[in-house]
């Protein structure tokens, strides 16, 4: 059996072997029949996404060799823009193994956004794999407590409910918390009209609402995603005056926080958030040299990283620079810029 057996499409060209798709990621990450792939990770392979969704079919038994994915979305940090992509769904046919098909799926992703998006960012624990495609673990993620969430347990107040449950007017409060408070505090996802139609449509996460007197939602958290995220507080948002308080709500419960927030938290050991891969160098420039005023810019990106900062160049290898501005433990004099990421896992994949 050679390559040419194998015919490179999409979803969107042909979408007849969705349920195929599904049926060849939840095998390869062990799914039991109570959980749903298309449901916890609706953001890559909802049929608005088709386009970016790649599989190879075996010509001969008409059938899903090998599949991976791209979600474009937008990262955003003091109302500055980032473009990157979120790879996910990978996952090869046991029968298909060895013939090189991830490696030309990961290399027609990358060849088909390079020039749309300032990064990559994907989710794995193999670190000697995606290293080899210039991917490096990046990112500072903390863990505020030890307990996992139960419901019986949830701070006072808090009333349990899912985003499909929320009425029209309860759904725009919880979109006008996050784009107030959690896009302009974080660096996180920017969440388009698309993307909080998908998230309403998403029944696998258990969500947790604070109301004020007047019935109003003035803060919320999100925990569970399906199989993923068990017991784990992923999401949480609220109006900027009650930050300190929701924290103190949940700080003994496993809540993850970007880095930044280490200092409320100062017992918290700090984990590794993705594997990041540097996309389109002008993109990247473009944003960095907004957030920073113009004191960062990246020289070049070839065997090292050439940058200069404050008018002076350095260099440094690919997985040190994205580490110092991305963290774990970012270089001291990026630290103000605060990009340790933090993407909900309600937009993760």
């Amino acid at each position: 059996m050679t390559p040419n057996n194998f015919a490179l499409t999409s979803l969107s060209a042909n979408p007849e072997y969705f349920e195929d798709v599904i049926r060849l990621i939840e095998e390869s990450f062990h799914y039991s029949e109570t959980h749903h792939y298309e449901i916890d990770f609706a953001p890559l392979v909802n049929p608005l996404n088709f386009e970016n969704c790649f599989l190879f079919i075996d010509s001969e038994t008409n059938t899903v060799a090998a599949h991976l994915a791209i979600c474009k979305r937008v990262m955003i940090k003091n109302n500055f823009e980032l473009s990157v992509a979120l790879v996910g769904g990978i996952a090869t046919n046991k029968k298909f193994r060895g013939l090189g098909l991830f490696q030309k799926l990961m290399d027609h992703a990358i060849q088909s956004f390079q020039k749309e998006v300032g990064l990559f960012i994907l989710w794995s624990e193999l670190e000697n794999l995606y290293e080899k495609f210039s991917f490096y673990r990046t990112g500072g993620l903390i863990e505020t407590g030890k307990r996992n969430f139960s419901a019986s347990e949830r701070p006072s107040g808090y009333e349990k409910t899912k985003f499909p449950a929320l009425s029209d007017k309860e759904f725009k409060t919880i979109i006008n918390l996050y784009s107030t408070f959690n896009e302009k505090y974080f660096f996180t996802v920017k969440r388009e009209d698309k993307d909080w139609s998908i998230i309403r449509e998403m029944n696998s996460i258990d969500l947790y609402v604070k109301k004020n007197s007047s019935d109003e939602i003035i803060k919320y958290f999100c925990v569970n995603k399906g199989r993923d995220l068990t017991n784990i507080i992923h999401e949480i948002s609220c109006k900027p005056s009650e930050m300190s308080i929701i924290l103190k709500d949940l700080e003994n419960f496993k809540l993850w926080l970007p880095e930044t927030e280490i200092s409320t938290f100062m017992s918290s050991e700090v984990f590794y958030t993705a594997f990041m891969r540097f996309g389109s160098l002008p993109i990247l420039n473009i944003f960095l040299s907004l957030l920073t005023n113009d004191d960062l810019k990246v020289l070049s990106l070839d065997e090292q990283v050439r940058f200069q900062f404050k008018d002076k160049e350095f260099g440094a290898s690919k997985k040190e620079f994205l580490q110092y501005l991305f963290g774990p433990k970012p270089l001291a004099e990026f630290e103000n810029y605060k990009l340790s990421l933090y993407i909900p896992g309600t937009d993760s994949i």
